[in-house]
């Protein structure tokens, strides 16, 4: 069993940042639909209020815009963390076919196929046997 502690802890390091962007990803989509939604019922309400009471009508449209600009900066927020996600799966990718290549042919592919099987669960500890052992 081989042990790579410098690589353990990056991939440690990587596989908590991918699960942290993901996590501030489905927060923001689900803030993002809030406010559409929000945004959605101003808009018929600001026309209504334009025939009855111009000052409504103004409050209302402000309100729209207020949520239109924290939807942009949501928008920006999430460019960034899906940079930052692009960033850790790049690295992630990089170890992992690291590993690969320290086995020869079935050996390499069910290493990979492992791997795949780990990140998709997420399981942080079966990627680490795995680089060490090279099976789950």
């Amino acid at each position: 069993m081989a042990h790579f502690p410098e690589i353990e802890e990056k991939l440690r390091e990587e596989m908590e940042n991918a699960s942290q962007v993901g996590e501030t990803r489905s927060r923001l989509a689900a803030e993002t639909a809030e406010k559409a939604q929000l945004i959605t019922a101003l808009l018929p309400a600001a026309q209504d209020a334009a025939s009855y009471d111009l000052k409504e009508m103004l409050n209302r449209y402000k309100e729209v815009i207020l949520l239109n600009e924290e939807l942009l900066t949501g928008c920006h927020v999430r460019r960034a963390t899906q940079e930052q996600a692009v960033d850790s799966l790049k690295n992630l990718h990089i170890i992992l076919r690291q590993a690969a290549r320290l086995r020869v042919g079935k050996y390499s592919k069910a290493v990979i196929a492992a791997c795949r099987k780990a990140v998709q669960d997420n399981n942080t500890d079966a990627l680490i046997k795995i680089l060490q052992a090279g099976n789950c």
